[in-house]
């Protein structure tokens, strides 16, 4: 059970990070290739409207995997700073998501979500860093 929370947590966690990196380091670049802002913006669309949907379900998947983690497997967590510290930026992430779904995606303001992706990518970083030293 415990290697099964633990799987899915990484995948999950791999689909989010993974997403952010391909949209910052592959995607974005790629739009100055399109002639045409109108094409920019239907393709960054399209793909956001995909992509999207996946982050909500990896917030979701992560949120009640990690409670399973904690609360039946590692409840020494709890006393580790550094611990409280991933699920502040945890929570940080998923602030900045709702903003970037909600105020920009849903509101057609794309050319500003790159910048919070970055933001979240950042965040999600350094919450790799810190699980590299706390398990």
């Amino acid at each position: 059970m415990i290697k099964s929370l633990e799987f899915l947590h990484i995948f999950f966690a791999i689909v989010w990070i993974g997403g952010m990196v391909y949209s910052l380091l592959f995607l974005k670049p790629s739009l100055k290739e399109l002639p045409n802002e109108d094409q920019r913006h239907r393709l960054l669309r399209s793909v956001f409207s995909k992509f999207f949907p996946a982050v909500w379900l990896s917030i979701l998947v992560l949120f009640i995997t990690g409670m399973g983690l904690w609360h039946g497997y590692r409840r020494d967590f709890s006393e580790n700073p550094l611990f409280h510290t991933k699920l502040f930026l945890f929570a940080l992430m998923i602030l900045v998501f709702t903003y970037i779904y909600f105020f920009l995606f849903r509101k057609n303001k794309l050319s500003h979500i790159p910048n919070l992706i970055l933001v979240n990518l950042l965040f999600g970083i350094f919450i790799l860093l810190i699980i590299t030293y706390i398990s």
